[in-house]
């Protein structure tokens, strides 16, 4: 199997409270899957699993960079962004991937992300697309698109939470990408989500105000019992197959 032309599980931690994760940690491994988690602060611990990196790379409400970085880099940006990646790579050194919160994109984050020693990034929503595929960004940086974001879903109310609204049977890489509160809450609207954010680290009113009809939880499940079993590739493997397909890291070195 070529895990370039799969499906690719995701999860962006968003914080979540240790039972949060470890509810999506459970529906995942009892099914056998593997997924690469997209870790937003320390002890994200999911051996077996790949663990990338999901700055904040937003000034408000930032309480990974010290304060006296982001005060010193007020006025500059690329400054504050190699803050915002060294921070989060002190608690995740291994990885080896990207997904910037908010999916925030600047081409000033492809020189740093490659001196940070990281190979690839996962920060372009193209949802439900045909035909998607990792594709050079310059400094040696892979983007790996994403198909599909459960926050999107929820915005745009696309698929109706059914599995059939995924259209897996569409030609190219799906990489899906899910948030372990969407999921606990089970999420159907935006209202849902904003209500919810106040209570993110409270399990407990997660699970009393889960919404019981079709909605973010019901579509995971849904998609999970159709992989349960299959070989779900890591970030990394996509990353890896794609460079030794098409020549390595290097820009000058792809395929006409």
């Amino acid at each position: 199997m070529n895990p370039v032309a799969d499906l690719a599980l995701t999860v962006d931690v968003e914080w979540a409270h240790p039972t949060v994760l470890a509810d999506i940690l459970q529906l995942i491994e009892s099914r056998g899957l593997r997924a690469t988690f997209f870790c937003t602060h320390p002890d994200v611990e999911v051996p077996g699993h790949e663990r990338a990196l999901h700055p904040n790379l937003r000034r408000a409400g930032n309480t990974t960079v010290p304060p006296d970085v982001l005060r010193a880099a007020a006025s500059d940006d690329v400054a504050f962004y190699r803050a915002a990646v060294a921070a989060a790579q002190a608690w995740c050194p291994e990885a080896r991937g990207v997904r910037a919160h908010s999916l925030i994109s600047d081409s000033d984050l492809f020189p740093i992300y490659s001196d940070a020693g990281l190979h690839y990034d996962s920060s372009y929503l193209l949802p439900l697309a045909s035909g998607l595929a990792p594709v050079w960004r310059g400094s040696g940086i892979v983007e790996i698109p994403i198909y599909y974001m459960d926050h999107w879903d929820v915005r745009e109310q696309a698929t109706g939470f059914s599995i059939d609204g995924l259209g897996l049977e569409r030609p190219g890489l799906k990489v899906v990408s899910f948030h372990p509160n969407l999921v606990y809450l089970n999420a159907a609207t935006e209202r849902d989500y904003l209500e919810a954010r106040p209570h993110y680290h409270d399990p407990m009113w997660l699970t009393a105000h889960r919404n019981s009809g079709p909605g973010v939880r019901t579509l995971f499940l849904s998609l999970l019992d159709r992989l349960a079993g299959r070989e779900t590739p890591l970030l990394g493997d996509v990353d890896a197959v794609w460079r030794a397909e098409h020549g390595g890291r290097h820009l000058s070195l792809m395929p006409r």
